[in-house]
Protein backbone atom coordinates (compact mmCIF):
# COMPACT_ATOMS: atom_id res chain seq x y z
CA UNK A 1 0.00 0.00 0.00
CA UNK A 2 1.00 3.48 -0.95
CA UNK A 3 1.63 5.86 1.45
CA UNK A 4 1.90 9.07 -1.28
CA UNK A 5 -1.48 11.01 -0.72
CA UNK A 6 -3.31 13.12 -3.32
CA UNK A 7 -3.39 16.64 -1.76
CA UNK A 8 -3.70 19.77 -3.77
CA UNK A 9 -1.79 22.30 -2.66
CA UNK A 10 -2.54 26.02 -3.08
CA UNK A 11 -0.45 29.26 -3.02
CA UNK A 12 -1.91 29.85 1.22
CA UNK A 13 -1.16 26.04 2.22
CA UNK A 14 2.72 26.53 0.91
CA UNK A 15 3.22 29.85 1.98
CA UNK A 16 2.28 28.84 5.53
CA UNK A 17 3.88 25.54 4.99
CA UNK A 18 7.29 27.83 4.57
CA UNK A 19 6.77 29.48 7.73
CA UNK A 20 6.49 26.73 9.70
CA UNK A 21 9.87 25.01 8.09
CA UNK A 22 11.79 28.07 8.31
CA UNK A 23 11.23 28.82 11.91
CA UNK A 24 11.40 24.86 13.02
CA UNK A 25 14.70 25.12 11.25
CA UNK A 26 16.00 28.01 12.57
CA UNK A 27 14.64 27.25 16.14
CA UNK A 28 17.08 23.71 15.76
CA UNK A 29 19.94 25.60 14.66
CA UNK A 30 19.56 28.31 17.62
CA UNK A 31 19.00 25.55 20.17
CA UNK A 32 21.71 23.55 19.07
CA UNK A 33 23.98 26.64 18.78
CA UNK A 34 22.88 27.19 22.37
CA UNK A 35 24.58 23.78 23.66
CA UNK A 36 27.98 24.95 22.92
CA UNK A 37 27.88 28.41 24.09
CA UNK A 38 25.49 28.17 27.32
CA UNK A 39 27.31 24.92 29.11
CA UNK A 40 25.19 26.17 32.13
CA UNK A 41 21.42 24.99 30.26
CA UNK A 42 22.90 22.19 28.04
CA UNK A 43 20.32 19.53 28.73
CA UNK A 44 17.53 22.26 28.55
CA UNK A 45 18.86 23.43 25.10
CA UNK A 46 19.75 19.53 24.11
CA UNK A 47 16.06 18.68 24.51
CA UNK A 48 14.77 22.30 22.77
CA UNK A 49 17.18 20.96 19.86
CA UNK A 50 15.57 17.69 19.81
CA UNK A 51 11.96 18.96 19.82
CA UNK A 52 12.42 21.40 17.33
CA UNK A 53 14.08 18.79 15.15
CA UNK A 54 11.39 16.49 15.21
CA UNK A 55 8.88 19.45 14.88
CA UNK A 56 11.10 20.53 11.52
CA UNK A 57 11.15 16.51 10.06
CA UNK A 58 7.43 16.34 10.91
CA UNK A 59 6.73 19.61 9.09
CA UNK A 60 9.21 18.52 6.18
CA UNK A 61 7.56 15.36 5.24
CA UNK A 62 4.48 14.42 6.31
CA UNK A 63 2.95 18.01 7.06
CA UNK A 64 3.70 18.45 3.33
CA UNK A 65 1.86 15.24 1.88
CA UNK A 66 -1.33 16.31 3.87
CA UNK A 67 -1.41 13.93 7.06
CA UNK A 68 -3.85 15.18 9.44
CA UNK A 69 -1.75 13.84 12.52
CA UNK A 70 0.67 15.82 11.48
CA UNK A 71 -1.11 19.29 11.79
CA UNK A 72 -2.10 18.36 15.27
CA UNK A 73 1.70 17.12 16.26
CA UNK A 74 2.92 20.45 14.62
CA UNK A 75 0.70 22.46 17.46
CA UNK A 76 3.43 20.98 20.30
CA UNK A 77 5.90 24.11 18.61
CA UNK A 78 3.39 26.95 19.64
CA UNK A 79 2.75 25.49 22.92
CA UNK A 80 5.90 24.98 24.07
CA UNK A 81 7.47 28.46 22.81
CA UNK A 82 4.37 30.14 24.31
CA UNK A 83 4.89 27.51 27.66
CA UNK A 84 8.57 29.14 27.53
CA UNK A 85 7.72 32.90 27.09
CA UNK A 86 5.73 32.15 30.12
CA UNK A 87 8.56 30.83 32.46
CA UNK A 88 11.34 33.04 31.17
CA UNK A 89 9.79 36.21 31.02
CA UNK A 90 13.73 37.39 29.89
CA UNK A 91 12.93 35.85 26.64
CA UNK A 92 9.46 36.22 26.28
CA UNK A 93 9.88 39.06 24.02
CA UNK A 94 11.35 36.47 21.49
CA UNK A 95 9.16 33.83 22.09
CA UNK A 96 5.50 35.03 22.09
CA UNK A 97 5.96 36.79 18.29
CA UNK A 98 7.88 33.32 17.27
CA UNK A 99 4.79 31.23 18.74
CA UNK A 100 2.12 33.86 16.86
CA UNK A 101 4.18 33.37 13.47
CA UNK A 102 3.83 29.39 14.33
CA UNK A 103 0.23 29.75 14.66
CA UNK A 104 -0.62 31.61 12.33
CA UNK A 105 1.56 29.24 9.53
CA UNK A 106 -0.83 26.32 11.41
CA UNK A 107 -4.19 28.39 10.35
CA UNK A 108 -3.08 29.23 6.77
CA UNK A 109 -2.46 25.71 6.48
CA UNK A 110 -5.69 24.33 8.05
CA UNK A 111 -8.24 24.30 5.31
CA UNK A 112 -6.12 21.89 3.64
CA UNK A 113 -6.68 19.44 6.11
CA UNK A 114 -9.77 19.75 6.66
CA UNK A 115 -11.56 20.50 4.06
CA UNK A 116 -13.74 16.93 2.58
CA UNK A 117 -12.12 15.84 -0.55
Amino acid sequence: MSANVNFGQNSRFKFGWIILLVLAALMTLGYFSMIFFSLDELVLFAGLAALSLYGFLVIYIPFRRGEKWAWYATWILPIVLVLLAATVSGFAIYYYPAAAVCVLGLLLTMRNFFLKR
